[in-house]
């Protein structure tokens, strides 16, 4: 899967250095602080900006529907500069064709998260979704044994270990606060090509007032990050209750967990900074589906050729989640 030269126009970051990307504006809120709040559709951080030409530049951008050149500080979540990319730049950072109301946008009830846990009900059983193997693709996981197997293995690619790796590139599970797209992309790849077994896309979106996905990294040093979304690989798994709805995220967790798990964990009260830690709603995405292309959580970019996936893992190779 190695687009070759895709991964060489991304270079990797430098870890406490502010990162500059090509991207679109989602939404501008105001926050808590009285700072403004921006969103970008290829960066689920929720970047702060003070700066008012700046701000000005992301609203004209916002309106116009006009991608931008930022550089932000991710461990602040601060923006500290916006220009206008080159026709190049735009070249290179162009993603697939959007895929338009092909998923199920769901209102999570926060007292009733474990009904969304049940396979059936959710609407993934028998339902392989954009798989680009010709080989044949089994629906069901038959035990949590043999799903922990294959979460071990994607866990093995994460570049914070020291390899070698099974696949082209590691994957940056170590650096959350960006980059769950091309991770879910690339387990994606995994699960249908190495294993042959069927996933779906599963967003979650904090887009109401002041909501935010609130999470603590444990696993990589305890900071807090939040998002206006995320994203990563739904599976289903037989278990004596039943098939269940799980999640396969190794930037969060050691393990499989329930999907009601993983969203319980970006409702983290102590790292909303004043906001509010509240998933508003999921979307069940096809495989394809890779990133929002805009603000309402129904339509999404696509990255069929992995050219912005590979990019994006080699980019955030060397950093990690927590300063």
């Amino acid at each position: 899967m190695n687009n070759g030269p895709s991964a060489a126009m991304f270079p990797a970051a430098t870890q406490g250095s502010a990162i500059t990307r090509i991207l679109t504006v989602a939404n501008i809120r105001s926050s808590s602080n009285g700072a403004s709040e921006v969103m970008f559709n290829e960066n689920p951080q929720i970047l702060n900006v003070q700066n008012a030409t700046i701000l000005a530049t992301l609203q004209q951008a916002l309106s116009s529907h006009a991608k931008v050149k930022v550089t932000f500080n991710p461990w602040q979540a601060t923006i500290e500069q916006v220009n206008v990319p080159t026709n190049q730049e735009i070249i290179n950072a162009a993603l697939g064709p959007v895929l338009s109301n092909q998923g199920k946008l769901i209102k999570v009830d926060p007292s009733n998260l474990s009904d969304l846990d049940d396979a059936e009900k959710l609407g993934i059983l028998n339902d392989a979704q954009g798989e680009n193997t010709h080989a044949a693709i089994t629906n069901i996981i038959p035990n949590m044994a043999t799903a922990q197997t294959m979460f071990n293995y994607i866990a093995r690619q994460c570049c914070k270990l020291s390899g070698p790796y099974d696949v082209d590139y590691c994957i940056s599970f170590q650096y959350c606060e960006d980059g769950c797209y091309a991770r879910a992309h690339k387990m994606w790849y995994i699960m249908s090509h190495t294993y042959h077994y069927a996933t779906h896309k599963i967003f979650s979106f904090a887009r109401t007032g002041n909501d935010v996905l609130s999470v603590e990294a444990e696993k990589w040093g305890g900071c807090c990050i939040n998002w206006w979304f995320h994203v990563t690989i739904l599976v289903s798994i037989n278990t004596p209750g039943g098939v269940k709805a799980y999640v396969f995220d190794p930037a969060m967790f050691d393990q499989p967990v329930l999907l009601s798990a993983w969203l319980h964990a970006q409702e983290n009260p102590t790292c909303a900074g004043g906001s509010n830690p509240l998933v508003d709603f999921i979307n069940l995405q096809p495989n394809p589906s890779y990133c929002p292309s805009d603000y309402t959580g129904l339509n999404f970019n696509t990255d069929p050729l992995f050219a912005s996936t590979d990019s994006t893992l080699v980019h955030y190779s060397p950093l990690t989640t927590c300063p």
